[in-house]
């Protein structure tokens, strides 16, 4: 019996050292999953989502497949910028999110796409949107040009979940400058969100989900960055 309880309290013992061990990699996989995926703790800096629309409710809304495969929740706020300017977001449309974590979402300061409209249709290389499918991959997109304001982002970043989260890039730097040959006249900030005016293409919904166009837009549809693309 004194051998049985000796076994026994040594393999608790070793159960109890090794347990740190084996709870670490849990551990280190949930801080790789960002909050508004998963629910763990907010990440500093600025973030940036490459994926595409899972949903949209038409006014603030939206969730993203990112290209690590987590389901984003992102929330657009008034003068959230989306570019191109007229362009209505739906599911399967690909994406560049660019905004912060606000613990259950990713707030949205900005959204581009690789489109451009051409008879209120979006378009990419010769076809509409929706010809790729959603086998096509993201690098089809992402590795075609600037769209998604590549150099806007410096000094590296690192992965949280499916996100890039820069810790040297602020919008503060590009939307209070001129940058690129753009003047980001007539933004204003609330908090961390940037609020562009509908002259500037700035997205602004009412309540019923019905959406006022910014810049260059008219009707009920819409969203838009100021001009085509920055």
């Amino acid at each position: 019996m004194k051998a049985m309880m000796k076994y026994f309290l040594g393999a608790l013992a070793a159960l109890t050292l090794a347990a740190p061990t084996l709870a670490a990699p849990i551990a280190a996989q949930a801080q790789d999953v960002p909050s508004y995926a998963s629910g763990a703790q907010p990440a500093d800096g600025e973030e940036n989502i490459h994926g595409r629309v899972a949903s949209f409710d038409g006014a603030y809304t939206m969730t993203v497949r990112d290209e690590r495969g987590f389901i984003d929740n992102i929330q657009l706020h008034q003068g959230t910028i989306i570019n191109p300017t007229g362009l209505t977001l739906a599911p399967g449309m690909v994406v560049s999110v660019i905004g912060y974590n606000s613990g259950p979402y990713l707030s949205a300061n900005e959204i581009d796409t690789p489109y451009t409209i051409d008879g209120g249709v979006p378009w990419y290389a010769g076809h509409p949107w929706y010809f790729y499918g959603p086998t096509i991959a993201l690098g089809f997109y992402f590795g075609s040009g600037g769209w998604w304001h590549p150099n806007w982002f410096y000094g590296g970043y690192h992965w949280y979940g499916g996100v890039r989260v820069y810790n040297n890039f602020s919008y503060r730097n590009v939307y209070h400058t001129t940058y690129g040959g753009y003047n980001y006249h007539g933004t204003s900030w609330n908090g961390r969100s940037v609020v562009a005016p509908r002259s500037a293409g700035g997205y602004y919904a009412h309540p019923s989900g019905n959406v006022s166009h910014g810049g260059g837009g008219g009707g009920s549809h819409g969203g838009g960055g100021g001009g085509s693309h920055h």
